[in-house]
């Protein structure tokens, strides 16, 4: 026993090294074969020397822990971050996996559906939410697809092959979604699951409009790594109501606050950060701005960690968002400024016919909020896990 790298680029390949990691209780490191170069020589400097890489020709160089890998049997180092070099790996263990998957499948089955969870595999699995589709199904009694999530308009829509008892999930990011709905048979596809869980980024206005309008079966999730995913869900029919998002934690989840930064308590909680620090038992403190109402339900406003600070002033990105959203979806971020340290600026889904409009809703906050710069894109940047790509954003915005 040596340890376990996945580094294959086939999804159904990668997850079937995964699975014969587990069936031998191998240690395994999820890598990500689409990694930078600095990405992939910082995670090569994390991942165990030694270490058996599977999918890429790669030489780990890290050191083990004393125990390894006999210590670590059934751990799943599964990664986190990942932007500017900076890999992390978040440690889950068959427990940890198992609690993620009880508190979703009683969620749902409180809500009338069959506790059988069958799931689809539409994001690259070195992410969690490609991952967890598959320990879903696994620990469920489901049978599992990996489809392609792409959703070209050239191809063909891929076949369902799903039995029609148990629940049928599909977890999806918003860009996949829409690029769904603008095909004829898009909405059609997607009813063939009775749930279709909605994460990884912040939700654009007209992504929310489409699940009202159409009624689509899509529960808005709050979850991260470091949760094994979902850890609570805004069901559908809150969004039919045009009503704020709003989560409603899982069983066995507990939200807390420090501040007006979210802490989370589960049972699905990862153990800790490779070569890092142990998560406390009573809850892990997010960088996620938070309001709790009195019935336990949760909503995010942002990352605590995003504010941007120009000419000394602190901007909060998720303000100025909502002044302009009214015009049109935006990202709104700082890049490097020799004068100011920071600069303000805006990305844009739409024409650049929109720029007066934008300027006109900005005027209303104060001068150091106001974007200086817009650019604008016909689809928010996004990476393989529907985070927003920061990186590929700045790159609009020379300095």
């Amino acid at each position: 026993m040596s340890g376990v790298a996945v580094f294959h680029r086939d999804h159904g390949t990668y997850l079937a090294a995964v699975a014969a990691a587990w069936g031998t209780e191998e240690p395994v490191f999820l890598g990500n074969p689409d990694w930078g170069p600095a990405e992939l020589a910082e995670a090569l400097r994390l991942i165990p020397q030694g270490t058996s890489v599977v999918g890429m020709e790669l030489t780990p160089t890290g050191p083990a822990p004393a125990d390894w890998p006999l210590g670590w049997r059934g751990r799943t180092m599964i990664p986190t971050g990942g932007t500017g070099g900076r890999v992390k790996f978040a440690i889950h263990d068959p427990n940890t996996l198992a609690a993620a998957v009880r508190a979703l499948r009683d969620g749902l089955a409180a809500r009338g559906l069959a506790p059988t969870l069958h799931g689809a595999t539409l994001t690259p699995p070195w992410h969690v939410s490609g991952l967890m589709p598959f320990v879903r199904a696994a620990l469920t009694g489901g049978r599992h697809v990996t489809l392609d999530g792409r959703f070209a308009p050239s191809a063909k829509l891929p076949k369902v092959d799903l039995p029609t008892d148990g629940t049928r999930v599909a977890s999806l990011v918003p860009a996949q979604l829409m690029r769904l709905l603008a095909r004829p048979d898009g909405e059609a596809w997607l009813r063939r699951f009775k749930v279709v869980l909605l994460g990884g980024s912040a939700v654009p206005p007209e992504c929310l409009r489409a699940i009202r309008d159409r009624r689509l079966p899509v529960y808005l999730t709050y979850g991260m790594t470091e949760t094994a995913a979902a850890c609570a869900l805004c069901p559908p029919e809150r969004l039919w109501k045009n009503q704020p998002p709003r989560g409603t934690p899982l069983p066995g989840v507990r939200f807390g606050l420090a501040g007006d930064l979210l802490t989370i308590a589960t049972p699905a909680l990862a153990r800790g950060l490779w070569a890092g620090e142990d998560f406390p038992a009573e809850g892990l403190q997010t960088q996620d701005r938070a309001e709790l109402a009195a019935d336990g339900t949760v909503r995010i406003f942002g990352r605590g960690d995003r504010v941007i600070v120009t000419g000394g002033e602190k901007v909060d990105p998720a303000r100025v968002e909502a002044a302009l959203a009214a015009v049109a979806p935006v990202q709104v971020f700082g890049v490097p400024d020799e004068q100011w340290g920071e600069r303000v600026v805006a990305l844009v889904v739409g024409d650049a016919a929109l720029e007066t409009s934008l300027r006109q809703a900005a005027a209303r906050l104060e001068p150091a909020a106001r974007p200086k710069a817009y650019a604008f894109v016909a689809e928010l940047l996004t990476d393989a896990r529907g985070k927003f790509d920061r990186a590929a954003a700045r790159a609009l915005f020379p300095a």
